[in-house]
C-alpha cells in the first residue's frame, strides 16, 4: 500500500510540475509579445512609425487613410461649427428680445416661441443626424429651418432605398412631410 501511495504521488508531483512549466512557457512567449506592443507604440509615438510595424497580429484592426473621408469630415466640422454659431447668434438676438424692457408683449411673446421652436430644431438636427448616422455608417448635417429639412450626406453613395429609409427617419421625427425634406449627396 505504502508503495502505491508513493507512486501516486510521484504522478501528482510530476503533472504539478508539467503544468508549472506549460504555464511558465506560455507566459514566456506571450509576455515578449506584450513588451513588444508596448515599445512599439512608444517608438510610434516618438516619430518612428516603421518600428510601430515591426509584428504584426493577424486579425489586428489597421487604419485605413482615406482623403476624402478627411475632406468629408473636415467639410462637416466646419460646417456644424457654422451651423452652432448662427444657433447661438439666433438664441442671443431673441434673448435680447426677451429681456429688452421696451419690447412690447407681443414681440416677447413671439421671441419666446421662437426661441423654442429654435431649441427644438436644434434637438430635432442632433437627433436626425445621429440616426443617419447610425443607418448609413456615414456622416451626416441636418438643417432644419422654415417648416423644412434639408440632409447632407457624405461617405456612401446613395442609393433609392437608403434615401427611403432617411426620408422616414427625417418624417418621423420632424413630422414634416416627403415634399419638404432634400437630401444632397455631398460630392468628394
Amino acid at each position: 500500500m505504502k508503495k502505491l501511495l508513493k507512486k501516486r504521488q510521484l504522478i501528482m508531483a510530476t503533472l504539478v510540475l508539467a503544468l508549472g512549466a506549460a504555464v511558465f512557457i506560455n507566459w514566456y512567449y506571450t509576455k515578449p509579445a506584450v513588451e513588444a506592443d508596448g515599445r512599439a507604440i512608444t517608438e510610434a509615438a516618438q516619430g518612428n512609425p516603421a518600428a510601430a510595424n515591426e509584428e504584426e497580429n493577424l486579425g489586428d484592426s489597421q487604419y485605413v487613410h482615406n482623403p476624402y473621408n478627411t475632406q468629408n469630415s473636415e467639410y462637416f466640422a466646419g460646417a456644424k461649427l457654422k451651423r452652432s454659431a448662427a444657433h447661438d447668434e439666433a438664441k442671443e438676438t431673441l434673448n435680447a428680445v426677451i429681456t429688452n424692457g421696451s419690447a412690447s408683449e407681443k414681440a416677447v411673446a413671439d421671441a419666446g416661441k421662437a426661441l423654442q421652436t429654435l431649441a427644438e430644431n436644434i434637438k430635432l438636427e442632433s437627433d436626425c443626424e445621429s440616426l443617419i448616422t447610425a443607418k448609413t455608417g456615414s456622416e451626416c448635417l441636418v438643417v432644419i429651418s422654415d417648416g423644412a429639412a434639408q440632409a447632407v450626406l457624405g461617405g456612401k453613395a446613395l442609393d433609392g432605398a437608403m434615401a427611403l429609409q432617411i426620408k422616414e427617419i427625417l418624417v418621423s421625427k420632424t413630422g414634416l412631410g416627403f415634399e419638404k425634406i432634400t437630401l444632397v449627396e455631398l460630392g468628394g
